[in-house]
């Protein structure tokens, strides 16, 4: 079905100036909080969905080449599972870049690129690695002027850690930092507090038809593969939602002051930040809204597929 057919089970119609324009980049195949995030952005009326990019996951993966169509696959399965067909999907970059200033191209890439082009801001919901946002704006940094980065990643300020996201592509993340691009930031010590139970899932997300069902089987297999005592996001029974802050920061309002200005630091080659106060200013979050983010995602999910 149409994605606009889905969102009328919802029964939200937002202002029209409340739309905004937004590609979800994800390395949906990574583990298991993507899909919750993907699904989060899809049935959030006030998003214009205009598609979704597979990023890859290679320094986790191996560097075996294959992770990006992994993501790809599953962005593919998960839209078929919601019955979402007219959302378009693209293959991204197969692997990090080579230098700061690498431009790959891919179909994705390209994509992005010509919705950056037209009238209005670009919102762009990065879940992984930075790779795909980074080769478009090297590939055309003109359109840097018209996106705004909703990054999902690197660690907190000021020393920084080595966190998952950078890992994967650390030039990419100091290319966008260093681009036009408008970024909106949510480190590991914000991203890391939206968590859930595995009961709570099975609770409000497993009855919700055939999608609800995936997501959180996928997940419950994934928790057996992942699990690590010394991983300290996990303990069994828990898991760390951290994607779906790219839709929490477009949905809290803007009088909260949750976040601050921050000048965007130099990436170490150990993947600490260097303080720079030459450069330039990019929002960081300091908080989200963890209740309210998970139960409007509750809520979309359950008003989408609850009763069928």
């Amino acid at each position: 079905m149409k994605r606009s057919e889905l969102l009328k089970r919802i029964g939200i119609t937002p202002p029209p100036n409340a739309r905004i324009r937004l590609i979800v980049d994800t390395d949906a195949r990574n583990e298991a909080d993507d899909q919750f995030a993907i699904m989060h952005h899809l049935l959030t009326p006030m998003f214009d969905v205009c598609g979704i990019i597979a990023a890859h996951f290679e320094q986790k993966a191996g560097y075996t080449g294959r992770s990006m169509e992994e993501s790809y696959r599953e962005i593919e399965k998960v839209l078929t599972l919601s019955d979402i067909e007219d959302v378009p999907f693209f293959r991204g970059c197969t692997s990090p870049l080579r230098s700061t200033g690498d431009a790959p191209e891919s179909d994705g890439t390209q994509f992005l690129i010509r919705q950056a082009k037209l009238p209005g801001k670009l919102y762009i919901a990065v879940q992984g690695a930075m790779t795909n946002v980074a080769a478009a704006i090297n590939a055309a940094p003109d359109i840097a002027d018209n996106l705004v980065v909703l990054w999902n990643g690197g660690g907190p300020y000021p020393e920084g850690r080595p966190e998952f996201n950078v890992m994967q592509d650390p030039d990419a993340v100091r290319a966008v930092l260093a681009s036009r691009a408008e970024i909106w930031q949510t480190d590991q010590s914000v991203y890391s507090t939206l968590e859930v139970t595995l009961a709570e899932l099975k609770s409000r997300v497993a009855s919700c038809g055939k999608i609800g069902r995936y997501l959180v089987e996928q997940l419950e297999a994934e928790n057996h593969v992942e699990y690590n005592p010394d991983f300290l996001l996990r303990t069994g029974e828990n898991w760390t939602l951290g994607d779906n802050t790219t839709a929490a920061v477009l949905l809290m309002n803007r009088l909260r002051g949750n976040w601050h200005m921050e000048h965007a630091p130099l990436i170490r080659e150990d993947l600490t930040y260097q303080a720079n106060p030459d450069g330039r200013l990019i929002r960081v979050y300091d908080s989200i809204d963890v209740r309210m983010t998970l139960e409007d995602f509750y809520a979309k999910l359950s008003l989408a597929y609850g009763s069928r």
